[in-house]
């Protein structure tokens, strides 16, 4: 399994993100049914002081964190967050917010032993809204969030990507750390 953590200082501070993170969104969640007829999950994409970051071929990136929900059958997504993005020499070009307006897909890659069975890997692909805070219309685009937890595809990268449509396609991770917690079955 391929795993990059590079913005964590190893399993430690990996394991004490993760606790640190769950807590806060299960605070504010309902135990789960078994009778549910969807899967419901929360994800996280980095954090506000540590950032998910992914790179365009120009080598620009773009850093992002938020959370929310994700539900499967019916197909629903929340959430919001903060984003930067910077060219290539590190100079930023744009600051703002992200909302999720529709969830185009999901799949699961599991649990993985060792952790609490609630943490799941997996793939969503997320159509968000970018809202720069110095005005304008913004911008729709699409976000990949990808955990490693459970059983990935050899070739999968922990973090994001994300593709802003004949504007600018953030296609390779440079770092991050992302994870799903379901709520319902």
């Amino acid at each position: 399994m391929k795993v990059k953590y590079r913005l964590f200082g190893g399993w430690r501070s990996l394991m004490a993100a993760l606790i640190v993170s769950s807590f806060l969104l299960l605070a504010s969640v309902a135990p789960a049914s078994a009778q549910s007829a969807t899967a419901t999950f929360n994800y996280l994409v980095g954090s506000a002081s540590r950032p998910d970051v992914a790179r365009a071929p120009s080598g620009d990136t773009i850093s992002m964190s938020g959370s929310g929900t994700l539900s499967i059958h019916p197909d629903s997504v929340t959430g919001s967050g903060s984003f930067t993005h910077k060219d290539a020499s590190g100079t930023v070009k744009a600051t703002g917010t992200w909302t999720a307006l529709q969830l185009l897909s999901f799949v699961s890659y599991g649990s993985s032993p060792g952790l609490p069975p609630t943490f799941e890997g997996g793939k969503a692909l997320v159509l968000i809204h970018l809202s720069p805070s110095a005005g304008g219309s913004g911008f729709d685009a699409v976000l990949r969030i990808t955990c490693l937890v459970g059983s990935p595809p050899p070739s999968a990268d922990e973090g994001i990507r994300l593709n802003v449509q004949d504007v600018i396609n953030f296609n390779r991770e440079v770092s991050g750390f992302t994870l799903f917690i379901r709520t319902s079955a």
